[in-house]
């Protein structure tokens, strides 16, 4: 390209500077966009910014009108196209001075400089120039240079122009007058006559009319009544109405109202009235007065005549009598009429007549005087919605509050939501945005609003780059742009190894701004109470949150317990224990179940926990609390049951079963399934004829259970009803009538579908038969067993944990024979001990995820090859032998691919390091 630096927007256009600058030196005066021209004409010096083509005047052409730079036509028009696929508002700007333009180039459709042809015939001597009269409106004459690339010059027809008093005329270049405008001051006094029609203008020359006459009057001048005079007056405050006169005759002219006020007699000369400066003055007992009878002929209020009233007036002086009637004269306000009784004298005068009236926002009413006219104000906040639907309106009492009302109750569209002449004026939101725009980065510059903000407008013209350099976005790049993912490695793996010394793992590149994902390498650190000195964890995991997962088991200080903590820093035990005692009582020997009291003795309080009691013969139980305190002994050593008749009729009985032998048929009556309850092991063998789920059953639901039992005894008592039919009911209660009937010895069976599914039940002959006992009777010894095996097993538990407690013996267990096989690995064919740093990286990547601790490498001289053993080599274990031999295979392929061995195998070493060979 030729021509030289670019035109910036805030800058005036500069000439362009080209290669024929320093060969021609005629061409320095010229402008640049003549220059332009001419290099076109020339064709192979203008070249296009945006495709780098050599622009001739065969070529269809563009030319910003802001900087005169030229583009070929399509070039510009793909760029407009482009630039507002990109932008909201679908602007593009020009790739010289960067103007905003919203108008894309037509296809196909270039113009001449001047616009008139579209698509010109190619001119040789004047590219791309009609040859018409450019006549573009740059001034009422229009320019008249022919068609041409570049500022119009300026007009110099010459025009006729005014002064502002309109008294004189010039004649001026039409380029000046838009400086000038349609007038100018000539400086001369306006002297035309002014409003008072005595004194002139004193003015320079101005436009519009003169205004008021300003000229000061320094006689002394009368008022309308004559009581005073003043001097100094304005002409314009002058106001003569008419002649004033007083009672000798006496005649002046008043031009203005003084604040006086005259008090005059009527005629009568017994009654006065007031009058203010006024034109013409009154004269003293001039007026008639009008509490003359013959002019005052009604009561004051109007309604009836005097005459009706018999109560003659002779004189002015004489009480003027009053009706009954209410006087109702319009006051003052114009809204009310007078409350009072027909009067004399004038009525109320200010109105005080009470009203309710709303307040400013309609929320309350309050009671007002009628002459108050300021709006009452209430202290309710509006805290209507503003028109952003962000914010609320905490305007006290607010003017709008009623408009935003009828606004919330009806719709509105979803393209009226920024339509502010929709808001009462009260509620349009004046602050701005500041919400932060999709990129994250910009504030919104819009006042507040609703919705969402626009995007954000700004760009980048630089490129955007992944760190490694292979994903680009091309610039310009939209503020908000993310960088997408980048599916090669990261640079930083190929750098060398991390900070920890480990090597980075494989992972794809990423923002500058974001770190490698952490190291996952697997190592060896001490735990944070260090009860454990290797643990294995991963790189990235720090040192003071590696935990072995042990409870600390360490002796508190203040009390007897023991910290409950599971791996945690040394010294950082519970300092406030907030576990149960646990100690046992002395008086009963039961654990003390309050919190823990340190090291003082236990609170000497009432012994809550259970005991049982029995008799002599052990058959009757009952648990009492224990009651122990440092006063009394527990109730399990003092109370004692006393066996009754029951106790003596089961000991004779098993007497009797244990001499015989034999086992007795089970037994039906309730004395009988007493003496069950006591002996008895399991359910069965309380020969109950109830199942265990319907006594169940029962003890939840008793009433209702009560009456399915009264309802089936019912139906046995009749011999004549061989079957029965239920209500509808649920699942649960058709299992417990099922249940029941099987104790009754019926046929039962569900029928109908859900929700209408009932039972229906059937007497069997010569089998269905009421039970034994009653279903009440049955629950009661099913919920003695249930205690006394409660009881059996809490006796049986109680004595199974002493005796384990007292006969527990730790053995004493020697220590595991010495691990004795392979614990090295011998690899031959090594020339030096200088490949040794060669060698040491490729074997250490194998062995570090093994249990092998901190592999030592020694070179052997006499055989040429390199030993490899773990650092406890005399105390090795079987796994960490296991380990090495699976990494051999692995290792042994590494260095042979590497040519740095020709064999490895493992072996066993003893503490002076012969080597013992061994199969790999």
């Amino acid at each position: 390209m030729t021509t030289g630096g670019l035109i910036y927007p805030d800058k005036e256009p500069e000439l362009y500077s080209s290669e024929s600058d320093f060969d021609d030196e005629n061409d320095t005066d010229i402008p640049y966009y003549e220059q332009t021209v001419n290099e076109i004409r020339d064709g192979d010096q203008y070249v296009c910014m945006i495709c780098t083509v050599e622009l001739d005047s065969a070529c269809h052409m563009y030319a910003c009108d802001s900087c005169y730079r030229v583009f070929d036509y399509e070039c510009v028009r793909e760029w407009a196209l482009k630039s507002t696929n990109k932008t909201a508002d679908k602007s593009w700007k020009c790739p010289n001075c960067y103007k905003l333009n919203h108008k894309v180039p037509a296809p196909k459709r270039s113009t001449c400089w001047c616009g008139k042809v579209v698509n010109p015939e190619v001119n040789d001597l004047d590219p791309n120039s009609c040859g018409q009269t450019c006549n573009a409106k740059a001034c009422v004459h229009g320019c008249s240079k022919i068609c041409h690339l570049g500022p119009h010059p300026e007009c110099l027809i010459p025009v006729h122009i005014k002064c502002k008093c309109g008294k004189h005329s010039k004649q001026i270049p039409c380029s000046k007058s838009k400086v000038l405008g349609d007038s100018y001051d000539c400086g001369e006094v306006c002297d035309l006559l002014m409003p008072c029609g005595k004194h002139t203008c004193e003015k320079t020359c101005h436009t519009g009319l003169c205004g008021p006459c300003q000229f000061v009057i320094l006689d002394s001048l009368p008022c309308y009544c004559g009581s005073e005079s003043k001097p100094n007056i304005k002409c314009s405050d002058l106001n003569v109405i008419d002649y004033s006169k007083d009672a000798s005759g006496k005649e002046w002219i008043g031009v203005y109202p003084c604040p006086a006020v005259r008090t005059l007699h009527y005629s009568c000369d017994k009654h006065t009235y007031v009058e203010y400066c006024t034109s013409p003055p009154s004269i003293d007992k001039s007026q008639a007065c009008p509490f003359s009878p013959r002019k005052l002929k009604t009561c004051p209020c109007g309604k009836n005549m005097l005459k009706q009233l018999d109560r003659p007036r002779r004189h002015c002086t004489d009480p003027i009598p009053t009706c009954d009637n209410v006087c109702e004269k319009p006051l003052s306000c114009g809204v009310h009429r007078c409350p009072y009784t027909c009067h004399t004298g004038d009525c109320m005068d200010p109105c005080l007549i009470i009203t309710k009236t709303p307040c400013t926002c309609h929320s309350k009413t309050f009671l007002t005087p009628c002459q108050l006219h300021d709006t009452p104000h209430c202290n309710v906040k509006c805290e209507s919605n503003m028109s952003c639907r962000r914010h609320k309106c905490m305007e006290i009492c607010c003017t709008g509050k009623p408009t935003a009302k009828k606004r919330d109750k009806s719709l509105f569209l979803k393209k009226d939501r920024n339509d502010e002449t929709l808001v009462e004026p009260e509620h349009i939101c004046l602050k701005q945005c500041n919400l932060k725009l999709s990129c994250e980065l910009h504030d919104c510059t819009w006042k507040c609003h609703p919705g969402k903000c626009p995007p954000c407008l700004e760009s980048d013209p630089n490129d955007l780059v992944c760190p490694c350099g292979k994903t680009i976005v091309p610039a310009p790049v939209r503020c908000g742009t993310k960088l997408p993912p980048c599916p090669n490695p990261c640079i930083k793996i190929s750098e060398g190894p991390a900070a920890c010394g480990h090597r980075l793992g494989p992972h794809k590149c990423h923002a500058a701004g974001t770190e490698c994902p952490p190291c996952t390498a697997n190592v060896l650190k001490k735990c944070r109470c260090y009860k454990q000195q290797e643990m294995r964890t991963l790189c990235l995991v720090p040192a003071d949150q590696v935990t072995c997962g042990t409870v600390c088991d360490k002796p508190l200080l203040n009390c007897h317990h023991k910290c409950l903590k599971k791996c945690h820093i040394t010294g950082d035990c519970d300092t406030k224990c907030t576990q149960p005692c646990q100690l046992k009582r002395d008086t009963c020997g039961h654990p003390c179940k309050e919190r823990c009291h340190g090291k003082l003795p236990c609170p000497q309080k009432l012994c809550h926990e259970m005991v049982i009691i029995t008799c002599d013969c052990n058959r009757r139980t009952m648990q009492v609390e224990c009651g122990a305190t440092s006063e009394t002994p527990s109730n399990s050593t003092k109370q004692k049951l006393a066996c009754d008749d029951a106790c003596a009729t089961l000991q004779r009985h098993m007497e009797l079963m244990e001499a015989f032998g034999m086992n007795a048929k089970p037994k039906t009556t309730k004395e009988q399934m007493e003496s069950f309850v006591l002996v008895a092991k399991n359910f069965d063998d309380l020969k109950l004829p109830y199942s265990e789920l319907t006594l169940t059953i029962y003890k939840r639901q008793t009433r209702w259970c009560d009456q399915i039992s009264t309802l089936l005894n019912e139906f046995i008592d009749e011999p004549f009803k061989l079957s029965l039919h239920l209500k509808p009911m649920r699942e649960p209660q058709r299992q417990f009538v099922h249940e029941l009937a099987s104790a009754y010895s019926f046929y039962s069976e569900s029928q109908d579908r859900e929700p209408n599914r009932s039972v229906y039940l059937k007497k069997v002959k010569s089998q269905s038969k009421k039970p034994d006992i009653s279903l009440e009777e049955a629950s009661e010894l099913y919920q003695q067993f249930k205690t006394l095996e409660k009881a059996r097993m809490q006796e049986h538990y109680a004595s199974k944990v002493t005796k384990t407690y007292v006969n527990i013996q730790v053995p004493e267990t020697s220590p595991p024979p010495p691990y004795q096989g392979v614990n090295a690995i011998v690899i031959s064919g090594v020339y030096d001990s200088s490949q040794m740093d060669v060698l040491k990286p490729v074997v250490h990547d194998f062995l570090k995820y093994t249990l092998v601790k901190s592999p030592q490498y020694k070179f052997l001289n006499e055989s040429n090859s390199v030993l490899i053993y773990p650092e406890d080599l005399l105390t090795m274990t079987e796994n960490s032998a296991n380990d090495m031999k699976k990494v051999v295979p692995f290792i042994k392929t590494a260095l042979q691919e590497q040519m740095l061995a020709s064999e490895i195998s493992t072996c066993q070493v003893d503490g002076n390091f012969t080597v013992v060979p061994h199969d790999s």
